[in-house]
């Protein structure tokens, strides 16, 4: 790295023309100067990464096949097995919670609760179709208070909706 930036300096002086910084993106070099560095037009490699959409809370007994955006759900692991767990739905009623399948990559404790970001998925079994939800994240929220959560949601709904006429 230090040849390469005595290399640089030398190329630079040997110019009549100073280049500012902000004509440079990120290392890229012009093709004078980079070209008798080693041939080389560019020093580091750009990435990009794509926007996700942004997911939806959703209750679970809400949840279909049709669905094709990321959701977000709130469930107790009832059932636990590596890769795969049983989520009962804390959002909703208790009366009424859903249950459905979710696979994950790594660990989750049985009796915690978890906010979960993913991908509802259509399996067929044996017994016909059954939904899945594909987890890209499993966050811890034990200590959230959930009542007080869903209170300031209707309020936000409520504002919202106001605002808007």
């Amino acid at each position: 790295m230090t040849q390469h930036i005595t290399e640089w300096n030398t190329l630079r002086n040997k110019t009549d023309k100073f280049i500012a910084p902000e004509s440079c993106i990120v290392i890229e070099l012009s093709f004078y100067r980079s070209s008798r560095l080693y041939g080389v037009t560019k020093l580091t490699e750009e990435k990009s990464f794509p926007r996700r959409k942004p997911s939806k809370l959703t209750i679970i007994r809400d949840l279909s096949s049709d669905i094709t955006d990321p959701v977000r759900i709130m469930g107790i692991v009832v059932d636990v097995s590596p890769g795969l767990a049983v989520v009962q739905d804390i959002y909703d009623d208790v009366k009424n919670a859903g249950k459905i399948q979710v696979s994950f990559e790594g660990s989750l404790e049985l009796s915690k609760r978890y906010l979960f970001i993913g991908e509802v998925t259509e399996k067929t079994t044996e017994s016909g179709k059954e939904l899945r939800f594909n987890a890209s994240l499993a966050h811890d929220i034990d200590k959230l208070d959930v009542a007080l959560y869903r209170e300031v949601r209707e309020m936000e709904g409520k504002v919202t909706r106001a605002m808007s006429g």
